[in-house]
């Protein structure tokens, strides 16, 4: 394999597909959400499409999820269509015998894919969500309606508070912040907050060509776990520098190391990355940065004794970079 082979519509990549058109497709998916890379730098704009459709894989997964979660209580049963009560979804994890584009989530080299973390993510016992329906309503649609659910799956009595925040993507300081307390006694999905989405969008100035994103955390018995709602899609957002830095990193045990990531400014799709020659996971990754900093965890498959910083390749990206010539 050489350089010119690092292309998607090489003889190379192509000769890997499973299915036919399969790659055609899957750009068509990137670039209905998701801004292209602009680089005339042939091996960064392949890195920077192979980051888009992991991406692009991750939210299709989630947002299948998410609306099969939603839709699990017999309360979200649709009465005239008896559509509802869903229980889940099946998704390929670990079935790749070679390397190539497929839709399992841990890759031949058991490195886990962006959606491997979201799975983590999105089957939380207890769990947010949040929805605008109709989905890419205008901002003058006042019919249109932001809403917030919590999804509980645990037995004993879960209680806590959804806290969201709305964010424009030029600060970390939120625009507007509201929330509302939960209880639940069994079973079930809990629709804790209904706003009129015009309304909430006069309040805090967005606009559909300036749009901005809502940011939430559920805490409940000692845990927290987020959640994101794009009032638009992601390749119409004005994405900004966020500066994401690696402030530090420091080994915790022999497995493990803390990597603190800064940012000046909202990061969307952060993905850290690490050098070939070790294999592990991180704690979370693919997420969204509302805070100036954030601690993630790497547990290494194995001990790391001769641990040096400077030799410790993580590399970063975030969806800006993706924006850059």
């Amino acid at each position: 394999m050489n350089s010119s082979d690092l292309n998607f519509n090489s003889s190379f990549i192509l000769h890997r597909e499973h299915s036919e058109n399969q790659l055609t497709a899957m750009m068509k998916h990137i670039e209905s959400n998701l801004p292209l890379p602009v680089t005339n730098d042939s091996l960064r704009n392949f890195a920077q499409l192979i980051y888009l459709s992991q991406i692009n894989q991750a939210m299709t997964l989630k947002s299948i999820s998410d609306l099969c979660r939603l839709h699990s209580s017999i309360d979200m049963i649709n009465p005239k269509t008896s559509q509802g009560h869903t229980m889940g979804l099946m998704y390929w994890q670990i079935n790749d015998i070679w390397q190539a584009p497929t839709w399992a989530t841990i890759e031949y080299g058991l490195k886990w894919k962006m959606s491997h973390y979201y799975v983590g993510h999105m089957y939380a016992p207890v769990y947010p969500i949040a929805t605008l329906t109709p989905y890419l309503a205008n901002v003058t649609d006042e019919n249109a309606q932001v809403s917030f659910y919590v999804v509980n799956e645990l037995l004993n009595n879960t209680r806590g508070d959804l806290l969201c925040s709305i964010y424009a993507l030029d600060t970390l300081s939120p625009r507007l912040s509201f929330g509302n307390n939960i209880l639940f006694n069994s079973l079930g999905v809990q629709n804790t907050m209904n706003y009129s989405y015009s309304l909430l969008m006069k309040r805090v100035d967005c606009q559909d060509n300036s749009p901005c994103i809502i940011h939430c955390l559920l805490n409940y018995n000692q845990h927290q776990i987020g959640q994101t709602l794009f009032l638009n899609r992601p390749k119409n957002y004005q994405l900004l520098n966020p500066n994401l830095q690696i402030e530090s990193i420091k080994q915790i045990a022999p497995t493990d190391f803390n990597i603190t990531i800064t940012v000046d400014r909202p990061a969307l799709f952060v993905w850290l990355d690490i050098s070939a020659n070790v294999t592990g996971y991180f704690s979370r990754n693919g997420f969204h940065m509302f805070q100036p900093s954030m601690t993630v965890t790497f547990h290494s498959w194995t001990p790391i004794t001769d641990f040096n910083k400077d030799n410790f390749d993580i590399r970063h990206t975030s969806l800006f970079d993706v924006t850059l010539p």
